[in-house]
């Protein structure tokens, strides 16, 4: 069993997540009209994420552009073989796919349910949240190690990131901080829990079960617009369904004295189809949505 699992510790990951980028990148056009293609039934929005779930996943191996994909390419390249090593592979690949879910959670929660984004970005955030951590469990105590240079020059790395992430607005910032704190958190508590290991297991229990809640506000946003119009579309009950279109009008306003003469008059301006929107159908430009923003 030990020589499995250290064959399985061998694999690139590193090497495996630069393939999956290119090859996404191959077989999906994100400027091409007509049929959907892997960028379309793979990129995230707040609204697809509730019937389609694996898009806070996907959107962390598509690109918006040739551009995008050579930047986090390179950054890939730069930050994942030493994490790796460090790591191992299975403990890697575990940090990528956290911090690409927690990216996505924070966009979810966050943005308007019809803003798209793309991009690895936030994963490769998290691989900067496990360097951190894994130095903070190196030292005397948590801050021990920022008396060195390395680490110091690493958070400056994730400063200047971030400051370039709140220049350019098409650029999430959401996202990358989602995923910094989620690749911090699954290493500092689960992966490397250093000499308190036995003091460590409330703090696991209490992050798992928050990331668990935000995960489930994510997949059941029973208080946003979005989802209260779907199940108003869903409803047999007249009554029910005129409650649910007042409640998501309410939503998306954030007023209360909202009434039936002014939900029917919002609803054209709102929802100009009643059908929902097709999954992996990209959102129309309306207020508060925009083109895909990169991360």
């Amino acid at each position: 069993m030990r020589d499995l699992r250290n064959l399985v510790d061998e694999i690139p990951v590193t090497l495996l997540v630069a393939l999956a980028y290119v090859s996404a990148a191959m077989l999906s056009d994100p400027g091409r009209s007509g049929e959907p293609t892997w960028h379309d039934h793979g990129l995230l929005t707040p609204m697809a994420a509730v019937d389609e779930p694996w898009r806070l996943l996907t959107h962390a191996f598509l690109h918006a552009n040739l551009l995008h994909l050579l930047f986090n390419l390179h950054t890939l390249i730069w930050l994942g073989p030493p994490l790796e090593r460090s790591l191992g592979s299975v403990r890697f690949a575990l940090v990528y796919l956290v911090a690409a879910l927690g990216g996505g959670i924070a966009v979810c929660l966050l943005y308007d349910p019809r803003q798209p984004v793309v991009g690895g970005s936030g994963a490769l955030f998290g691989m900067f949240g496990a360097l951190i951590a894994r130095n903070m469990r190196a030292g005397r105590h948590a801050f021990a190690c920022f008396d060195y240079a390395g680490p110091r020059q690493l958070l400056s790395l994730i400063g200047v990131n971030l400051l370039i992430g709140f220049l350019i607005p098409v650029i999430s910032n959401t996202a990358h901080i989602g995923g910094l704190l989620a690749g911090w958190l699954c290493t500092f508590v689960f992966l490397d829990p250093g000499r308190s290991a036995a003091a460590i297991r409330r703090w696991r229990i209490a992050t798992a079960a928050m990331f668990a809640g935000l995960l489930f506000s994510v997949l059941m946003p029973v208080t946003r617009w979005d989802w209260l119009w779907n199940q108003a579309i869903d409803t047999r009950d007249a009554a029910r369904a005129q409650e649910l279109r007042r409640a998501a009008v309410m939503s998306f306003f954030h007023r209360q004295d909202v009434g039936d003469a002014e939900v029917e008059r919002m609803v054209d301006v709102l929802f100009p189809q009643p059908d929902r929107t097709p999954a992996g159908e990209e959102p129309a430009a309306d207020e508060g949505a925009g083109a895909p923003r990169g991360k």
